[in-house]
């Protein structure tokens, strides 16, 4: 998963988690950056905050209807 994909809020919620993580521990980048992400996606589902695919599925249902 690249952050580029996220919706903004939670590709900046994954971004803030992530320099925390490099502030403070010494991990492999690319271990924060699937941790960053993984939390950043628990945070959005606890906030009720829609998916990308939530989204995308509602336009292309739209779209489907006109």
């Amino acid at each position: 998963m690249m952050m580029k994909n996220l919706p903004k809020a939670v590709r900046n919620k994954a971004i803030q988690i992530a320099n925390a993580l490099l502030a403070k521990t010494k991990l492999k980048t690319g271990i924060i950056i699937a941790t960053a992400i993984r939390n950043a996606k628990k945070w959005a589902y606890r906030r009720s905050i829609p998916s990308k695919s939530y989204w995308q599925n509602l336009n292309n249902n739209i779209n489907k209807s006109k």
